[in-house]
């Protein structure tokens, strides 16, 4: 099954409306990121000898920096899908080279890797725990 030139179409539109509100996110975490140690230290707190205040703080920043990851991980997975729109290979699984299912692509638009390869990719990241 191959992708369509407008379910193509309406995949890059889909896409590239995720990459500018991932953009934004990843913007605003950032800010957030670095105003909280800056808020902290304008109120005249910083690390305190107080556990609970300490522990709220470094919890926040955790946080904060764990959402950080995965919307940058999603960031980089959302250009990558716009990449091989661009280089003509999007929808081909990046492991057998077989088209991916085009409901697949419209449920996520940035997968790589077709049904199968993704089944066989989480069994043998299971087997290696």
């Amino acid at each position: 099954m191959v992708i369509s030139e407008v379910e193509l179409g309406s995949l890059r539109v889909q896409l590239e409306s995720e990459f500018r509100e991932t953009t934004r996110e990843l913007n605003d975490i950032d800010d957030q990121v670095r105003s909280f140690g800056t808020s902290q230290q304008d109120a005249g707190r910083g690390i305190t000898n107080h556990i609970g205040d300490d522990s709220d703080i470094v919890f926040e920043q955790e946080r904060l920096l764990t959402i950080r990851d995965r919307l940058a991980s999603r960031h980089a997975e959302i250009k990558h899908a716009l990449e091989k729109m661009d280089r003509g290979n999007y929808g081909i699984c990046e492991n057998c080279g077989q088209p991916i299912a085009p409901d697949r692509l419209a449920a996520l638009p940035f997968v790589t890797l077709c049904i199968r390869c993704q089944a066989l990719s989480e069994r043998h990241r299971e087997e290696r725990r």
